[in-house]
């Protein structure tokens, strides 16, 4: 064990204990606070000074440089002493941590961080300089990312990410197989220096909602970690080329996969936040529209008018960030959304008094009322209809933890299926749309009654490293069969329906033999375009034995169809997929002008709690609309 000795810092004397430090209120309103770390070295105490600065406004001056740090606070009852302006100062653990890492031995270091220049206790303080968090970000000299100390052998770990990036721009390789790795003189997969570069690319920061803001408003982003033996640092764009070697090109549409963190490193995630917004800011300072070869160089990405954006625009929309972000954690729920103001447009004030289920009230009514519409072509509120159809694919009972409404996004419960609504071959609910929203009543929506559910599994398909996936896998599907015999024993003239949803999904049953999975998505979609393997990523040293022909057990529990979905059948002989917790007496509701059906349970009356998205086989695109109904179709109200 290292005893270390904490010496006084700088200026300090031996008298009488420090007072501890008062903040000042800030003077205006783009009024920000900088610290400036004062010179030292080794493990002598940390001295600072809270200097006033600003945000320039459109027209003012240059302000006085600095560098924005991004970092984790690690434990906030963990705090540590410092001085400011030659006061005691509580700090976490994480923080001082850095502050010793970026000091300098003989000059004075800039640099604006957030424990330190927003007075956390002040909330009015803290909801105008969390708004000003994005003007703050892009007007560093540069951001810099505080992984941490050397730990897990991470000095390894750089060492090989240096190695991939010789390779990378030497070569001038974009993606590297695992039988090329002698001929670069890198280790074999199963080294522990690959072990290593994992550790350093799964540490906390990369899992935090408020980087994504922090890395995507600044060109010059650099990642440091190490200790006073060893400094290691790399730019997120050197960043980029390593991580494009261990996980080849990325996904060609993401919103087909937003489970794709399975697989790709959380870097992948913000990276394509990143490369998005450095595209629309291109396109606006041209004044013109990208075209679709300026998109591809941009973002060194397959060419796709889809691409990255899942209702037909360049600028980043704040749904479209959250979804993206929404594996990524935040210590404050609130930061789930507050985290993202930054990047898109909207109408949001953050207000750190609220709870999170106002927050997340406040923005689902917001995003429904910019679509209240009666009977409307779709093709004339497109971007708007897609979104509230969008925010209803994230709600249901299933993927909430909080108090709400069940159509109202829980944005810190992880989404326990893959929302169907990103097939944009589905149209089950026509061209026309009625959506509407009151206080009493509740979102209001018109559709017709398809169905009761009769019968409905109870397996729920997921990953967890803990449970054997493989028999997980084998049990729901024993189930499914056992649904489907009894279905076709009550209804013989749709005995192929089974059939023909395993066959349309992709699902084979005779791939469960060695429980390797049954979920192959190879071959092409419903318009004849390719869909490539997933490659496995260079860290993954898991089921090397698997033929390349098949798929293990992780591909159907994180990616496939029936991932948190059940079989059903109806009184009447409908199949389907429904999301789990779906029960007997849960009804089948097809909503007009949405992509899918929705499974709703009864309140009374007109009154239904949302379950989620269903796959109902034989009228995902429009048929059921198409039908002579003796009823007509009837408002309902979502609680």
């Amino acid at each position: 064990m290292n005893l270390t000795r904490w010496k006084s810092p700088p200026g300090s004397s031996s008298g009488p204990e420090l007072l501890d430090f008062s903040y000042k209120p800030l003077r205006g309103e783009n009024s920000i606070r900088l610290v400036n770390i004062k010179p030292g070295t080794g493990h002598t105490g940390i001295a600072i000074d809270l200097i006033d600065s600003f945000v320039p406004l459109p027209g003012q001056r240059t302000h006085q440089q600095y560098d924005a740090l991004s970092y984790t606070w690690g434990d906030p009852s963990q705090s540590k002493s410092i001085t400011c302006n030659g006061r005691r100062f509580h700090v976490t653990e994480a923080l001082r941590e850095a502050l010793r890492y970026f000091r300098d031995p003989i000059h004075d270091v800039t640099m604006w961080i957030d424990q330190i220049c927003i007075c956390q206790k002040w909330t009015l303080e803290r909801n105008k300089q969390v708004k000003m968090m994005g003007e703050i970000f892009s007007g560093a000299r540069k951001v810099i990312v505080w992984l941490g100390g050397h730990y897990d052998d991470s000095r390894k770990g750089m060492q090989l990410a240096d190695q991939l990036l010789r390779v990378c721009r030497g070569q001038g390789l974009t993606t590297l197989d695992r039988t090329q790795l002698r001929r670069y003189g890198l280790p074999e997969v199963g080294n522990g220096k690959w072990k290593a570069l994992e550790g350093v690319l799964l540490r906390p920061w990369f899992y935090r909602t408020w980087v994504v803001q922090e890395v995507v408003l600044n060109p010059n982003v650099e990642l440091t970690l190490g200790d006073d033996v060893a400094r290691c640092s790399i730019t997120w764009d050197e960043l980029e080329d390593v991580v494009s070697l261990l996980e080849g090109p990325a996904p060609r549409d993401w919103q087909l996969d937003l489970t794709m963190s399975a697989w790709r490193l959380p870097f992948s995630r913000i990276n394509r936040i990143r490369k998005r917004h450095r595209r629309a800011m291109r396109r606006r300072s041209s004044g013109t529209a990208l075209t679709i070869m300026d998109e591809s160089i941009i973002s060194n990405e397959p060419e796709s008018k889809d691409g990255d954006h899942f209702y037909g625009q360049d600028d980043l929309d704040l749904l479209e960030l959250m979804l993206m972000s929404r594996d990524l954690g935040a210590t404050d729920p609130l930061d789930k959304i507050y985290a993202l103001l930054g990047l898109a447009e909207h109408s949001i004030n953050p207000d750190y008094d609220a709870s999170p289920e106002q927050l997340f009230n406040e923005f689902a009514r917001h995003i429904i009322g910019d679509v209240t519409v009666k009977g409307a072509k779709i093709s004339s509120r497109e971007v708007e209809v897609r979104k509230a159809l969008v925010l209803l694919s994230c709600a249901g009972v299933p993927n909430q933890t909080r108090d709400i409404p069940s159509w109202i996004p829980d944005w810190t419960a992880d989404l326990t299926t893959k929302p169907l609504i990103f097939d944009r071959d589905y149209c089950a609910g026509g061209d026309t749309i009625e959506i509407d929203w009151h206080f009493d009543t509740g979102l209001q929506l018109c559709g017709r009654l398809v169905d009761t559910v009769r019968k409905a599994g109870s397996v729920h398909l997921r990953y967890d490293p803990d449970i054997d996936g493989g028999a997980l896998i084998e049990q729901w599907w024993r189930e499914a069969c056992e649904i489907a015999e009894y279905r076709s024993s009550r209804f013989p003239s749709r005995d192929g329906a089974f059939r023909a949803m395993c066959r349309d999904l992709k699902i084979n049953g005779r791939m469960l033999l060695g429980h390797q999975g049954y979920y192959h998505p190879d071959g092409t979609d419903s318009k004849d375009r390719p869909t490539p393997r997933r490659r496995r990523s260079l860290l993954d040293e898991t089921d090397l034995s698997l033929s390349t022909n098949t798929e293990n057990p992780r591909q159907t529990l994180t990616l496939g169809p029936t991932r948190g979905r059940v079989l059903f059948s109806t009184t009447t002989g409908y199949i389907g997929l429904a999301p789990h917790g779906t029960v007997e007496g849960d009804v089948i509701y097809i909503v007009l002008g949405a992509n899918v059906p929705y499974v709703l349970r009864p309140l009374g009356g007109h009154d239904f709690t949302l379950i989620g998205e269903v796959y109902l086989q034989g009228l995902m695109r429009g048929e059921f609309m198409e039908m002579q109904h003796s009823d007509a179709a009837r408002d309902i109200y979502i609680r």
